[in-house]
């Protein structure tokens, strides 16, 4: 069973791979409750009517936020000739979040995930990003992960240059990252265009892989990052 759904506030029990989430109606509140690895998280929903989102977020809110940047290690090294382009698949983690919604507002009550972060640091020491961390193999067909741990992103990625180019890896700032999903996939779309042999750029695509995809809540909008741009330079090396 998915977890992913949306659900009107009322009585709402889910369980699936070892969470479950509840929530229960008193006269005057709600009772959220999510039991998961031995932890329980309690929240009182003050609401009339609303309902309550689960859906994948962007991957970079566990144990707590302390970065906006998502780094995909290949495990096995990309060769791009010149003035090529080619579109291929990673894998990136899931993290799933909780919201509620009411009178035309949205807000998130909790986030947990099935994957243990990892972050790493891309670029030098003193001046470089703190990333969430994850390993994929870049295939040319479509994987099959489970989708409560993991999402697939379709990557096109572009050698600009008149030289080839070797990628290891693929940075993003997860604040413009956008998330399709359904009951067995979770999907997001990006490019990188290489520019030289140490810099590129990416950014995420809005378009599901199929129809009936249904568009993520996003935990970072455009409204609660004002000064966003739509690209990001991986200026420390692919």
């Amino acid at each position: 069973m998915s977890l992913f759904g949306i659900y009107d506030l009322d009585e709402v029990e889910i369980e699936a791979d070892g969470v479950r989430i509840t929530l229960e109606r008193h006269p005057e509140h709600y009772i959220y409750r999510r039991e998961f690895g031995g932890n329980t998280v309690e929240k009182v929903i003050l609401s009339k009517k609303g309902r309550l989102v689960i859906n994948p977020v962007e991957p970079v809110n566990l144990p707590k936020q302390v970065c906006h940047h998502l780094e995909i290690s290949f495990k096995k090294r990309v060769i791009v000739e010149p003035k090529y382009r080619e579109t291929f698949f990673l894998t990136f983690p899931v993290e799933i979040g909780v919201f509620t919604t009411g009178k035309g507002d949205i807000e998130l009550i909790d986030v947990f995930s099935f994957v243990k972060p990892k972050y790493t640091l891309y670029g030098d020491p003193r001046n470089g990003l703190i990333c969430r961390y994850w390993e994929s193999e870049p295939s040319l067909s479509l994987p099959n992960p489970d989708p409560l741990r993991e999402g697939v992103m379709r990557l096109e990625i572009r050698n600009t240059e008149s030289e080839w180019v070797e990628v290891s890896r693929v940075v993003f700032n997860v604040y413009l990252m956008s998330i399709y999903y359904s009951d067995d996939l979770v999907f997001s779309n990006a490019e990188m265009e290489v520019t030289s042999k140490k810099v590129a750029e990416t950014r995420f695509l809005l378009s599901p892989l199929r129809d009936g995809m249904r568009k993520a809540v996003e935990i970072f909008t455009p409204r609660k990052v004002p000064g966003l741009t739509k690209r990001f330079f991986m200026e420390w090396g692919l």
